[in-house]
């Protein structure tokens, strides 16, 4: 698979935003106190965003993916070389070797919509795509399109997390070559009529006509195959759906961190994350600011399906694996010197105001390995380097 065929990250697993290691890179403003790697732990559980390659960078965390088996929901195997930056992981690993590193065992993609554009506004940064709302940001990662070049009616397929009101904040877009045989859609149920075998996710409504789950209900995280056309009274047929059990991996006495949106909020003691129970009133000094839609990062301990918080910190938009943001090690594929351009696992990187570790930019040449941090530049995929260290 190439990053021309990323269509084929589909029909994910249910992620629960879970980490079970203590101790993660410093986000914006927090409750609590760091933990060091439990002794006893015996295994890690994570999904969150990539943002960065080398080991899988996850929440500041270094998976070593070398041996993992990478795959889709579905079963369809594929290989650590397809995961891109911006993509949301469900990551199994052995026990923790250091607060900051793993040895990935499992790594399963998931993605929130495939299918086609509706409606965009490139000035305000959102659009439609099979009835849900996306809004992009500088974060969102891109590949063969920019909001500004895209299309109504253009085949996209979006990573991100949702908000508290279904919105998917995306991480990550690509577009299609629009030759795809049915389309994706995972998301939370609205409204569901067992009798009619209707149901509907954000704006969609859905028509199924097989046998109606009976864990099917409003309030249910469900994944659907559609028809790639609505029926002749306008709801889209599902191929097949399955309700998702949003609880996996929520077992009792498992170290844990949550990352990802506010999706409910009660109070600052009370919330879900990823739609996980939180519980923080063991904490002193919530970080102000808690509230519906704001991203977090929870740290606690599993007990009866709720994490009993530990630490609670914000994040912000800019916060990434590391103070850099993305990071990528690898050996250059590609280089221009001209241009002060190169390439590293299919990411184009600008290194033309880096500063360099442990070598020159005299030394840059295609099969030497660097590992380069930096942030993602204003069109969405180069990462624009702030340092160049060589491998030794």
């Amino acid at each position: 698979m190439n990053q021309q065929h990323t269509s084929s990250f589909k029909h994910w697993r249910p992620a629960l935003a879970v980490l079970a290691v203590a101790a993660l890179a410093a986000c914006g403003g927090g409750g609590g106190s760091d933990d060091d790697v439990a002794a006893g732990d015996t295994g890690v559980f994570a999904s969150g965003v990539i943002h960065g390659f080398g080991s899988v960078v996850v929440n500041g965390v270094r998976y070593d993916d070398s041996s993992a088996v990478v795959r889709t929901e579905g079963g369809e195997a594929a290989a650590s070389d397809d995961l891109r930056l911006g993509m949301v992981v469900d990551i199994e690993a052995q026990a923790a070797s250091t607060a900051t590193a793993a040895t990935a065992t499992s790594i399963v993609v998931r993605s929130e919509v495939e299918g086609p554009v509706t409606a965009l506004d490139a000035a305000a940064g959102t659009l439609t795509v099979l009835g849900q709302a996306v809004t992009v940001n500088a974060a969102t990662v891109w590949e063969d399109a920019r909001l500004s070049t895209l299309a109504v009616g253009d085949i996209v397929e979006v990573h991100g997390l949702r908000d508290a009101d279904g919105v998917i904040v995306a991480s990550r877009i690509d577009r299609e070559d629009g030759d795809e045989d049915d389309y994706d859609l995972r998301g939370t149920v609205a409204a569901a009529d067992a009798a009619a075998g209707t149901l509907r996710i954000g704006a969609l409504d859905i028509s199924w006509g097989g046998a109606w789950p009976a864990a099917l209900a409003a309030g249910s995280t469900v994944r659907v195959t559609l028809a790639t056309a609505p029926a002749a009274g306008g709801a889209w047929p599902a191929l097949s759906l399955r309700v998702l059990d949003t609880s996996a991996g929520a077992t009792d006495g498992v170290r844990a961190e949550l990352e990802g949106l506010v999706t409910a909020y009660t109070s600052a003691a009370s919330f879900r994350v990823a739609g996980v129970a939180v519980d923080a009133s063991g904490l002193a000094g919530l970080p102000a600011g808690l509230a519906a839609g704001v991203r977090v990062e929870v740290e606690g301990v599993f007990a009866g399906g709720t994490l009993r918080a530990t630490k609670v910190e914000i994040e912000h938009d800019a916060d990434r694996g590391d103070d850099d943001g993305l990071e990528i090690s690898a050996a250059i594929e590609a280089l221009d010197a001209t241009a002060k351009t190169l390439v590293l696992r299919g990411v184009t990187v600008d290194w033309s105001g880096a500063r360099f570790e442990d070598g020159s930019a005299a030394q840059l040449a295609v099969g030497t390995r660097i590992e380069v941090q930096g942030v993602l530049g204003a069109d969405g995929s180069t990462l624009v380097a702030a340092e160049v260290d060589f491998e030794r």
